[in-house]
């Protein structure tokens, strides 16, 4: 598998390169000196969603003359080549990964720095932090399959940690049926009402990961740390997590997402249309306008105990468009990296819970430190 290829296919890839030439800079200048690269990117990104008619306001001292700054694809690509790389850390591959997980968004265009990031320059000069990355020995959890020893299951601002959904009466085919009766009825409602202009600002159920019901759990960073805990699309300020080491059965059928065929060959394989309440977000996300399918967890789950999507699998696919055959497509949206979700009862939680408390939840310094650890 070509490692640097995979961190540069994807949006989500792409931007965890970007953080992490954004980190190296920041920590190789002091803070009182201006940081070239990160001023021409903010500039960039405000013209690509100005351009396009986005909310987006500057303000403050300079704000005036800033709105005029212009910063060209190619002028942001000579800087990303001169920009000095850090030694590559765990550390720092960690917050590079939960800053992109932070920026998806499949219910409307991505943000300005994602749709820069897509520019053939901007790709090419990405190249050498892809190489930098992959050749650092740290991207060999990103590509296993799940680590089934090291599983855990996460929920956030429970007022009472001991009552944990995890000690509830399983029934993941219950879970399931419900879940396929929903998606068939908002299906059809959707292709029930008026047609409209793909273009049309209608939203609704953008992800396509299976039922909210359903137990999922994540493996750990090197740190200990949960990967779901700081790792969410779509994430609330939470500011405190319960984790819960779950016990797997060896024996599980677990199917694999890492490459763009995996997906697409369980589309083929247990696939269901969704295109008429999916349309206009997807649209939105990644600019086809067709049909589209996603895999039907309901089927899926009669031949698999659970599915994974590991890091690399959602660093190359999450929000981009896959192609399944000449009528539809897929995207694989609101699932977090290193996710699995399970469809069996055989999960169990023996070990006492974790409490992780988020120190600064409210701005982007937020981290996630273990009690009483801290």
């Amino acid at each position: 598998m070509d490692l640097v290829e995979l961190l540069l296919s994807g949006r989500r890839g792409r931007r965890l390169l970007w953080q992490f030439i954004l980190d190296s800079e920041d920590q190789s200048l002091p803070s009182v000196e201006e940081h070239p690269l990160n001023l021409a990117m903010f500039h960039a990104s405000y013209q690509v969603e100005v351009a396009r008619g986005d909310s987006v306001v500057m303000f403050g001292p300079g704000a005036e003359e800033g709105r005029t700054v212009r910063v060209s694809v190619e002028e942001l690509g000579r800087l990303i080549s001169i920009t000095k790389l850090l030694p590559v850390t765990e550390g720092l591959l960690q917050n590079a990964l939960e800053n992109s997980v932070a920026h998806a968004r499949y219910w409307q265009e991505p943000d300005g720095e994602d749709t820069l990031l897509v520019a053939p320059v901007l790709r090419n000069a990405l190249h050498r932090v892809a190489e930098h990355i992959a050749v650092s020995g740290f991207m060999q959890q990103w590509v296993a399959p799940v680590e089934l020893r090291a599983q855990f299951h996460v929920e956030f601002d429970q007022p009472d940690p001991a009552g944990s959904v995890t000690s509830i009466e399983p029934g993941v085919v219950d879970k399931l049926l419900r879940w396929k009766e929903n998606l068939i009825v908002t299906e059809a409602r959707a292709r029930a009402d008026k047609p409209t202009p793909v273009t049309a600002m209608i939203g609704g159920e953008w992800w396509s990961k299976p039922s909210w019901e359903l137990r999922a759990t994540t493996g750990v960073f090197t740190n200990q740390q949960p990967i779901g805990v700081s790792c969410v699309e779509d994430a609330f300020n939470w500011e405190q997590a319960v984790t819960r080491k779950a016990s797997v059965l060896p024996a599980v059928r677990v199917l694999e997402i890492l490459t763009a065929i995996d997906w697409v060959q369980l589309c083929r394989s247990y696939g269901v249309e969704v295109t008429a309440h999916k349309r206009h977000d997807w649209y939105r996300t990644t600019g086809r306008d067709g049909a589209w399918m996603m895999p039907d967890w309901f089927a899926v789950a009669q031949d698999y105990d659970g599915v994974h999507l590991s890091i690399a699998g959602y660093l190359a696919l999450a929000g981009e468009c896959l192609e399944v055959d000449e009528k539809f497509a897929t995207v694989i949206a609101g699932w977090d990296p290193d996710k699995t979700y399970w469809f069996t009862d055989e999960l169990r939680f023996y070990a006492e819970p974790e409490i992780w408390n988020c120190l600064d939840a409210h701005n982007e310094d937020r981290r996630w430190v273990r009690f009483p650890d801290n």
